[in-house]
């Protein structure tokens, strides 16, 4: 009889090729086995899943963990939160200070990294003015996905865009993958120079600065650009709007196939009224829309258009999301997010028919395949990491700001009531999170090189 380091049994398994009842073995941190429950075995550890749901250990793809900036977040806070939340596998935007855009930078974020980390993780890289001859190396690097603003950032370089088209046919030529921030900077900054002469400074004012047309005009340029270097993976990161999917499903169906969508838990929960009720712990860029788009949004996320959600995890002090004088204008821009993204998503979700393994598509799988992990990450088969998020699908609960293992311990969901609950998170076949307690030591996680298929 085979020896396993561990054996999950007695849940539902989840993956990529549906749902099952049965064991999951694991042995040197991989997955070894799948196995039906009768089928004896002998491990040094059993965990008994009965009444649990078994999930890939989710990866968010799309997380500020502060590099430069700690009274924002850092890399300790975050992944514990991550791990807190299901998720095994973060990937860091390269807007840190100073932007993680040449290999030099690169290196010094690991540093920072290795000896804070509770789950694995990734990083981006970018292209911007000034920086496109680093883009070759920093893909050899293991960051083979690039961030662009179309629009102007508080600490990142806006890309024009003959920039960002030599930067893509680089991209395209090396195999990896240019993923946009998505918005029309002049049509809104008009908007904002007009409000704020007005005296208008509430946050009803800040949504009217960026109406849905903003983001759409950026979404149709970036798809213009995709089409003129089709070998260039493009992804739309943090879409809020419905009309920017269709667009996407518009190209897909003319033969664009480069083309991949993100949205993100706060654009399918939160909605206008949040944000003027709630205040500035719900401003955001893009801004959450009306109730009616959230609702056509799921839409798409359902029916497979969209191909993964991420958190888009952006932190901030509170006194940076406190209005100054009652002026909205001054309030960061930001939410956090990636310890709630799985609940947000499986709580919203399932009151729409979202099925589990549609979630594993999208908070698991997909990412994985886009941002080159899959080899490693992202599903529950032999040979893949043994990274798991053992969810009770019917436990009933309210957020507290003293659960949050973020820097700064805020949510927009704070107080609200979410069915479904992380209680273990296993990286690598070791528990990283149980009980509502971290149970790993700073430095456990592990730098995992992008390998983007073409």
């Amino acid at each position: 009889m085979a020896m396993f380091d561990l054996v999950i049994e007695n849940g539902v398994v989840v993956n990529s090729q549906g749902t099952f009842e049965g064991k999951v073995a694991v042995r040197n941190g991989k997955i070894a086995a799948l196995l039906a429950n009768d089928v004896p075995v002998e491990a040094n550890e059993v965990i008994d899943a009965r009444g649990l749901m078994v999930l890939p250990g989710l990866m968010d793809a799309h997380v500020h963990c502060g590099h430069g900036t700690p009274e924002r977040e850092n890399f300790a806070c975050v992944s514990r939160a991550a791990a807190a939340g299901g998720i095994t596998t973060i990937v860091d935007m390269p807007l840190s200070d100073p932007s993680t855009v040449t290999v030099e930078t690169l290196e010094g974020k690991k540093a920072s990294a290795e000896g804070q980390v509770v789950v694995d993780y990734s990083l981006y890289s970018g292209i911007i003015p000034g920086h496109l001859d680093d883009i070759e190396s920093t893909f050899h690097a293991g960051a083979q996905t690039y961030k662009i603003f179309t629009c102007r950032c508080s600490n990142y370089p806006m890309t024009y865009d003959g920039a960002l088209l030599k930067g893509m046919r680089k991209v395209g030529e090396l195999g990896g993958m240019v993923c946009a921030h998505a918005e029309n900077d002049t049509l809104i900054q008009e908007l904002v120079e007009d409000l704020q002469a007005a005296g208008k400074n509430d946050a009803r004012a800040f949504l009217d600065s960026h109406p849905e047309y903003t983001e759409l005009e950026a979404v149709n340029r970036f798809i213009f650009m995709a089409g003129l270097v089709p070998e260039c993976r493009a992804h739309i990161c943090h879409l809020s709007i419905a009309d920017g999917v269709k667009a996407v499903r518009e190209a897909r169906g003319r033969g664009m196939n480069n083309l991949s969508i993100e949205t993100c838990p706060q654009y399918l929960a939160l909605d206008e009224d949040d944000l003027i009720e709630g205040g500035a712990f719900a401003k955001c860029d893009p801004p959450v829309r009306k109730r009616e788009a959230v609702e056509e949004l799921w839409k798409y996320v359902l029916d497979g258009t969209v191909d993964m959600i991420a958190s888009d995890h952006s932190p901030h002090s509170f006194e940076k999301k406190t209005p100054e004088g009652g002026n909205f204008w001054t309030v960061s821009e930001g939410c956090t997010g990636v310890q709630t993204l799985l609940p947000v998503v499986l709580t919203e979700g399932r009151k729409r028919g979202l099925s589990w393994e549609r979630l594993v598509q999208l908070c698991c799988s997909r990412p994985a395949e886009l941002f080159g992990l899959s080899d490693r990450k992202g599903d529950i088969a032999p040979g893949m990491d043994a990274d798991f998020a053992l969810v009770d699908p019917n436990a009933e609960w309210v957020l507290r700001n003293e659960d949050l293992f973020y820097r700064n311990q805020w949510s927009p969901y704070t107080g609200k009531t979410f069915r479904g609950k992380v209680v273990k998170t296993i990286v690598r076949g070791s528990a990283v999170f149980d009980g509502g307690k971290i149970c790993a030591g700073e430095g456990y996680g592990t730098f995992y090189p992008m390998k983007i298929k073409r």
